[in-house]
């Protein structure tokens, strides 16, 4: 008798337990958070146009501007300290700048006023919640 409740305790300790695991509840992880990249690279096209038009880099980041054939050039309209304008018709050209805070910096070229683009300096980016597979 007393060996038969035993198993029968063990038994009940182990289906309880295993109904934990598999419960169907799709309880969610907190987000992931992802880093901003440190490096970004916006080419300025024959074609008239910045590509990508928006890039996303951690604060001290940088963004290259790659000057195809025709001259153009990149003056900053908003955010809190941007980084110098690059002046002048820069064409077959690379050049950096380095975004050191937060926000969002867009621009434009002054010599096409229809190329347009914009700088995210973001600390991090966060992943949607992900569903526990099944879990406690």
């Amino acid at each position: 008798m007393h060996r038969t409740l035993s198993t029968l305790t063990a038994a009940s300790l182990i289906v309880g337990l295993s109904a934990c695991g598999s419960s169907g509840s799709s309880m969610t992880q907190p987000p992931i958070p992802t880093p901003s990249p440190q490096t970004a690279t916006v080419n300025a096209t024959a074609a008239l146009a910045f590509s990508p038009n928006n890039v996303t880099v951690s604060p001290g980041g940088t963004v290259t501007f790659a000057f195809a054939s025709v001259g153009h050039n990149v003056h900053f309209d908003t955010g809190t300290n941007p980084p110098a304008d690059i002046t002048g018709a820069n064409a077959n050209t690379s050049i950096s700048r380095t975004f050191a805070t937060a926000g969002t910096f867009t621009y434009h070229c002054t010599i096409h006023p229809s190329m347009t683009g914009t700088v995210v300096v973001a600390a991090s980016e966060t992943n949607a919640p992900q569903p526990n597979p099944g879990g406690y």
